[in-house]
């Protein structure tokens, strides 16, 4: 399985998750990983990365593109967003 979408099995590859324990946070870590993931998704051969999260704001900053809503199979719903690493 790629993914814990039953609906969006195209979508691939993902961010699994991104947490900065607290004491870390103002230090631009979130942004150095996000970069990172990007980049080597991009060498890796990938055309874009996507994520959930319930977060509005946050993503968008590191050009990832809200693309729509999905399910999880254990009925709670989260936004999916897009980064386009192609350019």
């Amino acid at each position: 399985m790629t993914n814990d979408f039953i609906s969006r099995m195209d979508l691939w590859p993902w961010v699994c998750s991104l947490y900065i324990e607290e004491s870390y946070r103002g230090k631009s870590l979130g942004e150095q990983l996000l970069l990172k993931l990007k980049e080597d998704t991009k060498n890796a051969g990938f055309d874009n990365l996507y994520l959930c999260t319930d977060y509005v704001e946050y993503y968008e900053k590191y050009d990832f593109s809200y693309i729509g809503d999905d399910y999880h199979p254990w009925g709670s719903s989260s936004r999916i967003y897009r980064a386009n690493l192609i350019g």
